[in-house]
């Protein structure tokens, strides 16, 4: 099946793009640093998640999964 494959292009260009997006914004030495890459895995985790949930729904909606029918 190609929707891993999917999955998995989406999520590394998320991280990608929060891990790039909270290191050019880093300011304040090595405690800045610290600061920023917590504040990156934090905001990662979490769209991860997020996007698991709509990806998931919207590649297996069609296959009789629990979701489509409310539990």
């Amino acid at each position: 099946m190609i929707s891993p494959l999917i999955k998995a292009v989406i999520f590394g260009g998320l991280i990608g793009v929060i891990g790039c997006g909270w290191g050019l914004t880093t300011q304040g030495g090595a405690k800045g640093v610290g600061q920023s890459t917590t504040s990156a895995v934090v905001t990662a985790l979490l769209v991860t998640f997020i996007m698991d949930f709509f990806l998931s729904w919207a590649m297996f909606q069609g296959l009789g999964g629990s979701l489509g029918k409310g539990f």
